[in-house]
């Protein structure tokens, strides 16, 4: 018999392709009729007229598939969709455990996405409080010798760069405050800003009630005058309109409240204000050393940034040469508000935290994939079956596809409650010292994002597995056979995905480990004391009714003389600033002897002001001389008790007698004593971290102290303390009343929290991979128990068969630890400016997570293999 003439299939193809299904047979048989004819008289023109009647045909063809498009859409579209959904339901109900898993796989990923993105969504889309923030720059302090790379300025040069800049229209300053608000039921602190007149104009933030400021206001002669911040004016005064000329007794001093603030003013740290007061610069003497303000400017009409910032860059130049005392080293920099939101270790974080949602996400639609491949080789008869009856593939892989949108629009809403639950546990974790775990929530951006991701992530993890399941030939299917299972390919698409598993999570798991071995270590670092029954309250003296010369000291003499009368305390002292705990007050100093370098900073040391029991109560111990004593007060030689590191770092041999001032004063300080170091490299970049003197508080009175109680009962609660206090002065705001341990505990909140989220994302990352290699192997074994039977039967052993299948996991972990040692290498680039004590390679870290994740990887595959090897092999055979 004579074989038919074939046209060209290329051809053939193309129009087969483009023509809706119920005409292809028809169209495609005609122009075989026409060109098996022409082929019987002339072969080269039959292909040739083939050729052109395909060309012809395909517009045609186009018009066909888009008419049989638009009438299968209106006419099914809505009933294919709710078909979609019951099926989808209805197939998901049958197998219960798998849809469990996946919805709590997909569940915990789109969890921890959406809490992170509500994190970086509160930064980079922040509602800057400002109007048009466009045109409105941000002048941060820089010192790269001393690492500060968004300081504050002294009100010294504020006041240069506003009289000499032409860069901006306006400039304004802020800084927060405190007062003693009396007049009312009990005495309270409240928070508050001081900012210059113009800061609502620069903002372009007018007052929702009242009057901001004005110019008048600025000098020592100005009317007391303050504003309410909107949530302040809500929460104290219920919103009353009539609040305007009421009198607040601030400090004793009485203020005339003028204005309410707007809403929009409530950013950041901004959040925690209760009232704001003018910052009151002219007229008076500006210190260069206190570099305290906030400066924001408006820029001048016509000016970008660029020509802002160098102009900003070269008065930073003219003020270093003339007062190289306090200001060699330091320089100013003006960027765009949106960009000095964080520094570059909060950008590098911010990556980081991008690339672990990104890898946690992959990892969640790896495992579920697999899953799916799994579970479409048990429906090859299902696909089959439908194909027969006249479904077509792209019919099947929609209905696969729907089975995984259900899964995901579930998982959507479990992740959204774990990422409200998750929010809610950072700030408490972090104690509410972090801005940015305050300032996340659940948003309608954030809820877009979510609700994105669970319409990709089915693509993602459905995709793969539905073109698997629908490729399966009816015929082949319907038989059993070979065709039942997914064969060679199908199993190296499951290896390949628990390899991407395994490779992501132990990257997760290294950055985890890195993070927690750094926060241990600083927390670990000798603190020099024992914490432990030591009692801290916090006490900020109003300036109007302690101004006299000697007042403070004599207030603290005798709150430290009440509070040691109470029963449960041994001794009390001062400090101005927890050794260890809060960063001290840090001035340059000069050191008598040493020629300043030129053009570089002088050495900054930080100064706490002590009472003369603090090194006993703290159990300080003394390297050499004396501590400070009662004799030290204003009237004899200004002396210092200085650190460990202090005398290494400014005197070669016995630091006793030698003597160092502050920049830019005359009277030098006699160093008479050498303590041990509290805190050495507690902060991230080790510099000067230990680098305290103490001096005594007599000498250096300061309007707010701790007062710090031994007390190792434990029993003397906020009460006493503040009754205690309240002898001395009963219009006195007292602070919180807390043991060290608690304010350790807050200094490194925000560490805990960063900690406890990548442990989140850690432990996710290795159940879903452990979940993922157990899964593949049972699977496997599954797919394998006749062949386990055979092999048993003639005599095998059973460690050999056991030892068969682990050899089969541990490949696929295996590669998955060389690949994800070499992408954890690449991160740890990022890392190596946010871990402290340890280096972002550290070999301990790497093997420790390393070995954990065999070890798991390990037992995940030995269950399914003891489990096979258990089989009688004579049942294996008669099932098979």
């Amino acid at each position: 018999m004579t074989p038919r003439a074939r046209p060209p299939r290329l051809w053939e193809g193309i129009l087969s392709r483009i023509l809706p299904w119920r005409r292809r047979d028809e169209i495609l048989g005609d122009l075989q009729e026409g060109f098996e004819r022409r082929d019987a008289v002339d072969p080269g023109k039959a292909r040739r007229w083939y050729r052109g009647q395909i060309l012809a045909s395909i517009p045609a063809a186009v018009t066909l598939r888009f008419r049989s498009y638009r009438d299968s859409r209106t006419d099914n579209d809505m009933n294919t969709l709710k078909q979609d959904l019951r099926f989808a339901f209805r197939s998901l109900r049958k197998s219960p455990a798998f849809a469990v898993v996946a919805t709590l796989t997909l569940a915990l990923a789109v969890g921890v996405n959406t809490s992170v993105f509500s994190i970086i969504s509160a930064i980079v889309f922040a509602d800057l409080p400002m109007q048009e923030h466009e045109t409105t720059a941000m002048i941060r302090g820089v010192n790269a010798e001393l690492g500060v790379e968004q300081g504050s300025v002294s009100p010294a040069d504020f006041l240069d760069l506003r009289e000499r800049t032409r860069s901006f229209s306006s400039l304004s300053a802020l800084t927060e405050a405190e007062w003693a608000l009396t007049g009312e039921d009990r005495p309270e602190r409240v928070s508050g800003i001081l900012m210059t007149p113009g800061t609502t104009e620069t903002w372009r933030l007018p007052p929702v009630l009242g009057r901001s400021f004005t110019a008048e206001e600025d000098g020592p002669a100005g009317e007391a005058v303050v504003m309410l911040a909107h949530g302040y004016w809500q929460s104290r005064f219920d919103g009353d309109p009539d609040v305007l000329g009421r009198t607040l007794v601030l400090d004793g001093r009485e203020r005339t409240v003028v204005g309410v603030m707007s809403p929009r003013f409530e950013f950041a740290s901004f959040r925690h204000a209760d009232v704001l007061a003018p910052l009151r610069l002219e007229g008076q003497e500006a210190s260069r050393t206190d570099r305290t303000l906030f400066v924001t400017g408006r820029l001048a009409p016509g000016v970008s940034h660029e020509v802002a910032t160098e102009e900003v860059r070269s008065i930073a130049s003219q003020l270093a040469e003339e007062h190289p005392g306090v200001n060699a080293g330091w320089s100013l920099r003006s960027a765009p508000a949106m960009d000095s939101l964080i520094n570059s270790n909060g950008r590098r974080m911010m990556l980081l935290l991008q690339l672990t949602v990104a890898m946690v996400i992959l990892i969640a639609c790896a495992n579920v994939a697999n899953m799916l491949l799994a579970r479409a080789t048990t429906r090859s008869r299902e696909m089959a079956v439908r194909t027969a009856m006249g479904a077509g593939r792209g019919r099947l892989i929609r209905q696969l596809l729907t089975e995984g949108l259900v899964l995901s629009l579930a998982a959507a809403g479990l992740g959204l409650a774990l990422a409200y639950g998750l929010n809610e546990a950072l700030v408490y974790i972090s104690a509410g010292a972090e801005e940015a775990f305050l300032m996340a929530e659940i948003d309608g951006r954030v809820l877009a994002f979510t609700v994105g991701v669970a319409l990709v992530a089915p693509v993602a993890f459905g995709l793969f597995p539905a073109l698997k399941a629908s490729s399966t030939g009816p015929a082949s299917a319907l038989r059993g056979g070979r065709a039942a299972s997914d064969g060679a390919s199908g199993g190296r698409a499951r290896g390949i995905l628990v390899t991407t598993q395994v490779s992501l999570a132990l990257c997760l798991m290294i950055v985890a480990g890195l993070l927690t071995r750094s926060v241990v270590k600083l927390n670990d670092s000798s603190l020099g004391y024992d914490l432990e029954g030591l009692l801290t309250v916090r006490v900020d003296l109003p300036d109007n009714r302690y101004r006299d010369e000697g007042a403070p000291v004599r207030f603290f003499q005798e709150a430290s003389e009440e509070l040691a009368a109470l029963p449960d305390v041994d001794a009390v002292t001062l400090v101005s600033a927890l050794p260890g705990i809060d960063p001290a007050s840090r001035r340059a100093v000069e050191i008598e002897g040493v020629q300043p370098v030129e053009g570089r900073s002088a050495p900054a040391v930080g100064f706490i002001a002590a009472g003369p029991e603090l090194f006993d109560v703290l159990g300080l111990p003394l390297v050499s001389g004396r501590a400070l004593t009662d004799s030290d007060d204003g009237a004899g030689v200004p002396v210092a008790v200085v650190s460990r590191y202090v005398a290494d770092r400014f005197w070669s041999g016995d630091p006793l007698g030698r003597r160092f001032r502050p920049a830019g004063t005359e009277e030098w300080i006699q160093v008479v004593g050498v303590v041990e170091d509290v805190g050495r490299g507690r902060e991230i970049d080790d510099r000067g971290a230990a680098a305290n003197v103490y001096v005594p508080y007599a000498q250096d009175g300061r309007a707010g102290m701790y007062l710090v109680a031994a007390a190792p009962s434990a029993t003397v609660e906020g009460g006493p303390v503040r009754q205690a206090l309240w002898q001395v002065d009963p219009d006195l705001p007292i602070g919180a009343v807390r043991t060290m341990e608690r304010a350790e505990y807050e200094r490194s909140g925000a560490n805990y929290a960063i900690i406890t989220l990548f442990g989140v994302f850690a432990v996710a990352a290795l159940l879903m991979a452990v979940v993922g290699i157990y899964g593949v192997m049972a699977y496997s074994v599954s797919q394998r128990r006749k062949e386990i039977g055979v092999r048993l039967a003639l005599g095998a052993e059973r460690s050999g068969v056991r030892r068969l299948i682990l050899t089969q996991g541990s490949k696929l972990v295996v590669g998955g630890l060389v690949i994800g040692l070499g992408l954890s290498l690449l991160l740890s680039r990022i890392l190596e400016s946010m871990v402290f004590g340890i280096s972002a390679t550290d070999p301990a870290t790497f093997l420790g997570v390393s070995a954990l994740l065999v070890v798991v990887a390990v037992i995940a595959t030995l269950i399914p293999a003891s489990r096979a090897v258990r089989t009688d092999p004579a049942t294996t055979l008669r099932e098979g």
